[in-house]
């Protein structure tokens, strides 16, 4: 037998109806809602509950969050500024099954709507894409060969530079001497100079003779590229460069800049210094997030709160920023799930934060359309 919920409690203002609902089991799903214009439905083995609303209500702007122990509905008001006497509609049994029925086929029906609208908003989008692909390859070709034709200008013109020099100077007679006897111009005699030659230093122990050259000059240059990639060299430091909070401010003067590549190097240099400071976790994560490095972001921010430990109050601000950054990457990495049950974690942390509640309802959204689409 089914356990009818009851105990739920409701309030309204001049345009929307919020009904909260308590429920014992924190392990509800967004299958096991429904929400249409004037039916709500919580279904969950052993328990039910189910309310036909007085007026109907507008369902795209309507949201639903799913707390620990308790379901939230926000309902937006089709007649703005009516006053509801009463949340439930009063009819007889055989009344409320015909409208159930008939809410049940209309909601069908709109989800069928909003299916083929997405699937040709999504068609059109493919259209749209490839029409601006074309666009930049044809803008590209035609950079290249614009750029053919001016380094083939300007070779020629360097040709002929050439060809201008090599032409022989005409030669220069004395007056006095008859044209038989042509005297040349002498150059210039050179001026004498000494050429220093340094040579570089060799980093491998091998006699020259003896040595692949060609492979350690490979192995030379990869390691030097491996240190500039890193963005710092531990040798090139100054002694204040070795503070971790010195690196920490210039990843920060770099990440406001909008050079993230320059940020990550800061806060990698500080974390090769200690490995205990989580806002070089937190910060490096964000920079990642902005370079679209999702995997990484979430990986700093899974260290960044196994440092906060323990959870305290002095640290409930930085958790929160961690919970909320690793739950848009894991979204970002296609983990919807995931992603939500993170911003819900950190919405309860921080329940004053209407943001973060807002991106919440946003992803669960997301999560009901994608669900529907898979129907």
């Amino acid at each position: 037998m089914p356990v009818i919920l009851k105990g739920h409690s409701w309030s309204q203002d001049s345009d929307h109806v919020t009904i909260r609902v308590p429920f014992p089991d924190n392990h509800l799903c967004r299958d096991e809602v429904f929400t249409s214009l004037q039916l709500l439905k919580i279904n969950k083995a052993p328990y039910y509950w189910e309310v036909l609303l007085r007026h109907p209500v507008v369902e795209e702007d309507s949201r639903c969050l799913l707390l620990e122990n308790e379901v939230i509905f926000s309902l937006r008001k089709q007649e703005i500024d009516l006053e509801w006497d009463r949340l439930e509609l009063e009819c007889t049994k055989s009344e409320r099954t015909r409208l159930k029925e008939e809410l049940l086929a209309g909601h069908q029906k709109r989800m069928e709507e909003r299916a083929k609208q997405r699937a040709i908003e999504k068609d059109q989008k493919k259209r749209d894409e490839v029409s601006k692909q074309i666009e930049r390859d044809g803008n590209t070709r035609t950079e290249i060969e614009n750029l053919l034709e001016e380094s083939k200008r300007q070779e020629m013109e360097r040709m002929e530079q050439s060809s201008r020099k090599d032409t022989p100077r005409p030669k220069k007679f004395k007056k006095h001497l008859p044209k038989s006897e042509p005297i040349h111009e002498l150059p210039s005699v050179r001026q004498s100079a000494t050429v220093t030659v340094n040579f570089s230093k060799r980093n491998f122990i091998t006699p020259k003779r003896e040595s692949m050259e060609h492979d350690e000059q490979q192995w030379t240059m990869k390691q030097a590229a491996a240190k500039k990639a890193v963005g710092f060299v531990d040798e090139d430091l100054r002694p204040e460069e070795r503070n971790p909070e010195w690196l920490k401010q210039k990843g920060d003067t770099f990440f406001q800049q909008q050079n993230y590549l320059a940020a990550i190097s800061a806060y990698t240099a500080g974390i090769r210094l200690t490995k205990e400071y989580y806002s070089l976790f937190l910060n490096r994560s964000a920079a990642h997030f902005a370079l679209e490095n999702y995997q990484r972001c979430a990986e700093d921010c899974s260290t960044a709160l196994e440092l906060l430990s323990p959870p305290i109050e002095a640290n409930r601000k930085a958790r929160v920023s961690c919970l909320a950054r690793r739950g848009a990457a894991l979204t970002k990495l296609g983990y919807l799930r995931q992603g939500c049950e993170e911003l819900i974690a950190a919405c309860k942390l921080d329940p004053q934060n209407n943001e973060l509640r807002r991106e919440a309802e946003m992803l669960q959204r997301k999560m009901e359309e994608c669900d529907t689409e898979s129907e």
